[in-house]
């Protein structure tokens, strides 16, 4: 599709199974961007009729709203997202989870980022249960982190909060795809991006998107009113830009004081592991002294018996000796004695 004058800027694309509960707001805090020109495509991968009447509510509110009802699809449904991909002519595609929210200024971070990028994400991390906030360290500019995302079972990238520009992903060799099982779907499509040389990296140095992920503090047993619940009070707690500020200083904090136990932890292994080496060398040093005392000891005791044996021989010989014969029958006369 080309772009012209009235494309969107930016589509935030939405996939989407069985997260009616959570599915509203995390759509509506798409469409609460401070940048004007976007739409969302909800990507339906085989959705319960509920999760249709909550986008069918969303569409009549928004007409920025574009609802793609697929069957279910392999695995996660991945192909459906390229589907969405090529009915958009934004300049830029971002991604949300249905069960996460993006703060407003989302969007205008990532259309900054791509300005000079192929590929960008929001400064990543999850929230636990608690509210603390658990930082995904992740610099997709170094060269080095672009390496380790790059083996099979390294990520720091997740789908929410991260973009890349139309034009970037048309020159992908596959775009999304059915992952290989035990991949990580959104890993395996990075990973793409990151393998080719052209392609411009970059990670914002503010958090613009909060995750929720059903794994963390079990959240996939939890009720669906209480999955929603959650994405209300935070909502809530962030809905002015003074919150929000207050909000990015605690984030700051928490990740110094992530990096700093990282920084104690690392020292305490590596104190740990001078200590195994050094008692490994005084083991080997041990079995070395003891092989020394062992080898010493096989001589020494080789080196009597060679002695016991030359005296042995030695012995035979002078008992075979006319002198040695003499003396022994001699010892054998009566001694005589004068009256």
């Amino acid at each position: 599709m080309k772009q012209n004058a009235k494309s969107p800027a930016a589509a935030v694309v939405v996939p989407t199974h069985d997260h009616a509960a959570t599915l509203d707001l995390a759509v509506r805090s798409a469409l609460e961007q401070t940048v004007a020109g976007i739409e969302v495509i909800v990507v339906g991968d085989g959705v319960g009729d509920d999760t249709r009447e909550v986008v069918a509510m969303l569409v009549e509110e928004d007409s920025r709203v574009r609802f793609l009802d697929l069957p279910k699809g392999p695995n996660h449904g991945e192909i459906h997202r390229g589907r969405a991909i090529a009915t958009t002519a934004a300049r830029i595609v971002c991604y949300l989870c249905d069960d996460d929210l993006l703060l407003p200024e989302h969007v205008q971070s990532m259309v900054g980022l791509l300005e000079d990028a192929d590929l960008a994400q929001s400064q990543n991390g999850y929230l636990d249960a608690d509210g603390s906030w658990r930082s995904y360290f992740a610099d997709l500019a170094s060269p080095g982190f672009r390496a380790w995302m790059l083996q099979p079972d390294r990520n720091a990238v997740s789908l929410t909060g991260t973009a890349h520009t139309l034009a970037a992903y048309r020159r992908l060799p596959h775009g999304w795809r059915t992952t290989p099982s035990g991949r990580w779907p959104d890993h395996y499509m990075w990973q793409q991006f990151l393998a080719e040389p052209w392609v411009r990296a970059a990670t914002a140095f503010q958090v613009t998107a909060l995750q929720f992920p059903s794994h963390v503090d079990a959240r996939e047993t939890w009720q669906p009113d209480a999955r929603r619940a959650e994405l209300q009070r935070w909502r809530a707690s962030l809905a002015t830009r003074e919150d929000r500020e207050r909000f990015d200083r605690e984030v700051r904090r928490s990740t110094v004081a992530q990096a700093s136990a990282e920084s104690i932890r690392r020292d305490r292994l590596e104190e740990a592991l001078s200590a195994s080496e050094a008692a490994r060398a005084a083991a080997d040093e041990a079995a070395a002294a003891s092989a020394a005392a062992v080898v010493e000891a096989v001589a020494a005791r080789a080196d009597a018996l060679t002695r016991a044996n030359a005296l042995a021989t030695n012995l035979a010989a002078i008992e075979s000796t006319r002198t040695w014969r003499l003396r022994n029958r001699l010892k054998q006369l009566p001694l005589l004695h004068r009256d």
